[in-house]
């Protein structure tokens, strides 16, 4: 029996938690998400630090009928996420083992996906299309699976300030 979407996505979930972790030597600390409204699978914290990103994880378990590693991600055009701090992670998993990842900040994820109407054009559909080795759009962004953490942190490094929090900002509660 093959797995469900569902049983794929979490897989590919558990396996970023663990390889951001592992591979940022824990300086990467992943939260995990109860309520997944707007995509967001897990949020990831650099330790010490008020910097974080929101990753969306996408699991494949083999190459697509035209060897490409194949995903979608389906949203209705207004939520589509565009803010640099989202990152979309796609692992291409054979053989019970994360083989190569793709860490993609949403705004170039969104150039460089195609795009097609889905659910009776009520939604868009991005597809990522990559090959495992090969040159194409997205190949700036695939990193070996002992480099993702380093990856991470560097995207999260390089956001803008207006992603970051601001320092020493802290939230205050009252009751009125």
């Amino acid at each position: 029996m093959a797995l469900s979407d569902v049983q794929a996505g979490r897989i590919g979930e558990y396996l970023l938690a663990v390889y951001a972790m592992l591979t940022s030597g824990g300086r990467l600390v992943p939260f995990q998400v109860d309520a997944d409204d707007d995509h967001r699978d897990l949020v990831v914290a650099v330790k010490g630090a008020s910097t974080f990103a929101s990753l969306q994880s996408k699991a494949c378990f083999q190459l697509g009928e035209s060897g490409f590693v194949q995903s979608n991600a389906t949203y209705f055009e207004d939520t589509v996420p565009r803010d640099p701090s989202f990152i979309y992670v796609v692992v291409l998993v054979l053989e019970l083992a994360p083989v190569v990842w793709w860490a993609v900040p949403a705004p170039d994820f969104n150039r460089l996906t195609s795009h097609a109407p889905a659910r009776g054009g009520r939604e868009v559909e991005l597809h990522f299309r990559a090959h495992l080795d090969r040159d194409d759009a997205f190949a700036q962004f695939r990193v070996e699976t002992k480099d993702l953490g380093s990856r991470l942190l560097e995207i999260i490094a390089n956001l803008p300030p207006a992603t970051k929090p601001l320092a020493g900002a802290r939230l205050v509660m009252t009751t009125r």
